[in-house]
């Protein structure tokens, strides 16, 4: 059986509702580095297990594997670990299973929602593309931090309003200002990096590219600026 391939707007929306958070460790996670996983995993579909075990988590015979029902968004190498395992239909299982069908509609929203904005849907391509060069531009950065401010949030989920927006390693972006971005590196280390399509080349770190500065040291690799 051929694997389902996920759209931007499919990783996108189950990665929203479902709170940026990977439902196997419970951890935040980029959105760069997600997975969608099968609760109940999709080499099931065609098989003669599923009808048991759509039986043993008292789901209909007609559920769909490959649906808002059955996706959350995890870690990669959460999902890995998991693999084909099917779960026991413990309490914590059938919780998660219950949420991800009473959240269904609201997936199918932010999905419709994604494509309908222009904005949104290219801002997350560059996430990827600039995930998968890894080579991360200033334009991009801006671009992304951004989208994050402008568009991202008001689709969030009520509580995490106020945290991080986490698109890809390296640099988180906290929050903007008028004048300036307040980004987060991989350590922790909080800087700023003014706004600005023609930032003098300062701005840059000579070993790691595009950064934030905390004082004068990168917030990315923490190396000390010369200058």
């Amino acid at each position: 059986m051929k694997k389902k391939t996920f759209s931007r707007a499919e990783r996108y929306a189950v990665w929203t509702a479902h709170g940026e958070r990977c439902w196997l460790c419970r951890k935040p996670m980029n959105y760069a580095e997600m997975h969608i996983d099968h609760i109940i995993p999709e080499a099931l579909v065609g098989t003669e297990e599923l009808k048991s075990v759509l039986e043993t988590f008292k789901l209909p015979p007609d559920f769909d594997l490959n649906s808002w029902s059955n996706w959350m968004p995890a870690h990669g190498p959460c999902n890995v670990d998991k693999k084909e395992h099917v779960f026991e239909p413990a309490p914590i299982i059938l919780k998660y299973i219950a949420a991800a069908r009473v959240k269904s509609n609201e997936v199918q929203r932010l999905h419709d929602r994604f494509l309908a904005n222009r904005k949104l849907d290219v801002a997350f391509a560059q996430v990827i593309q600039a995930y998968e060069d890894k080579n991360l531009s200033s334009d991009q950065l801006m671009e992304l931090a951004k989208v994050a401010a402008h568009e991202h949030t008001p689709n969030r989920a009520a509580d995490m309003k106020d945290q991080p927006v986490l698109l890809a390693p390296g640099i988180t972006v906290l929050r903007e200002n008028t004048d300036q971005f307040i980004l987060q590196g991989p350590s922790g280390m909080v800087g700023v990096r003014p706004k600005g399509d023609r930032l003098h080349s300062s701005w840059d770190c000579p070993s790691c590219g595009v950064t934030g500065w905390s004082g004068a040291r990168c917030i990315r690799c923490g190396q000390f600026s010369d200058d």
